[in-house]
Formats: structure tokens, sequence, C-alpha cells
């Protein structure tokens, strides 16, 4: 993905009462098309936690531009939830959403089996890029990936009120992906970057739209 393009991060918990298989039924039945459909929306991944601090359930949205993410159709789509959509939200749980910005992306083109994710509120350190490119070029890495919040676009979502506990946010989210686990753990001990990753598996990839079809 281009950098400054944007990037919508999504990480929940479910509560234990949720019918997992409506869960995922209403993902990618209801959600995953109707965020898809917005303007300036063009891909989308699910990830579920195999270890790690963060929570079950990964999901990010690639975007045109982070303005996308503030623009007049998303907060339609937000304040008009579909009654299926409302009635998951009430099952969520240690809901984070982060609006970024890209400001790194690199690698290899498609999506790695096994994702790391760093997630936290302080500003990316004074050479993190070049670690990050230094891990890119280790066995078992295939893209790394760095996200940082953009407070220019950060507007309330009216759907935070139907989820229990309200949502946090993130100010830099790193993400490793690759094929080997302990070789991406190795990878980024080698650099330096010693706080825990969280592994997410991936569960399903939505097709790269072409730049014809996201513009209006």
């Amino acid at each position: 993905m281009a950098k400054d393009g944007g990037l919508l991060c999504v990480m929940n918990d479910i509560a234990p009462a949720c019918d997992r298989r409506d869960y995922e039924a209403w993902y990618q039945q209801d959600h995953l098309p109707d965020r898809l459909g917005i303007p300036g929306f063009q891909h989308a991944r699910r990830y579920r936690r195999l270890n790690g601090p963060r929570a079950e359930f990964l999901t990010f949205y690639e975007t045109a531009t982070p303005a996308v993410l503030c623009s007049a159709p998303y907060i339609k789509r937000l304040a008009e939830p579909t009654a299926w959509t409302a009635r998951v939200m009430e099952h969520f749980r240690t809901m984070s959403r982060s609006i970024c910005r890209v400001a790194l992306d690199d690698g290899q083109v498609g999506a790695g089996g096994l994702l790391a994710l760093m997630a936290n509120n302080d500003a990316p350190s004074d050479g993190l890029e070049a670690q990050l490119a230094v891990v890119l070029a280790q066995p078992g890495v295939t893209r790394v990936r760095l996200w940082r919040g953009d407070p220019s676009v950060m507007v309330p979502s009216p759907e935070e009120k139907l989820r229990p506990g309200g949502d946090a946010s993130f100010a830099t989210i790193i993400v490793v992906e690759g094929t080997n686990a302990e070789m991406i753990q190795a990878a980024l001990l080698a650099q330096g970057v010693t706080a825990a990753p969280t592994f997410y598996s991936l569960i399903f990839a939505s097709p790269e739209k072409s730049q014809k079809e996201i513009t209006p």
C-alpha cells in the first residue's frame, strides 16, 4: 500500500455468550461487504490471535487516503448500522479502533500467513523505519508496516455506543508479516525491537481494488 494511505485497525474480543457462528457469518456476509462498499475503501483483512497480549481478533481496512475515514459516506454508515451489526456489537469486548496514516509499507506483494503486531501510544522512536528495513531482509519475513495514528481524521464513531466499555486506540502500530513465527521473532529481537508481539493467523483477505474501482 502507498505511503500516506489510510488505515483503520480494529482489535476486539467477544463475550463468551456470543454465538461464534453468528459472529463469523455477520463479518463475512454483512460487515465486510458493507465497509468495502464505501467509496475509498480498498482492501480488508481479518486475523485471529495465536498468542500474545492483544485481543483475539484483528481486522484492518486500507483506504485510499486517511480522509476516507472521516468522509460523509463512512460516517453515514457508522450512524446507521444494520440490525445485525447492532446485535453483534453488544458482544464486543476490549475494543480498540485506531485511525492511522501509513508511514511505511515495504516487502512482497501478497499476504504472509502469519502477522506479528505491536501497538502502543508512544511516538515511533528515531530509526524505527531503518530497523524495520533490516527486519524485512531476514528469512521468514515478507512484509513490514508502520501505521501512525492520524489526529486530523480521528472523528468519534457513532457505533461506539453499541459496544460495552467504549473504544481504545493506539498511536503507533508495527506489523510484520511472514511465514515463520520463530524467524519473525528472531528478526525483531536482533534489531532491538523487544516489545512482546501478538501473533495472528490470517482468516480472510479481500481482493484489492484497482485504482479505477476506488476513484469516484
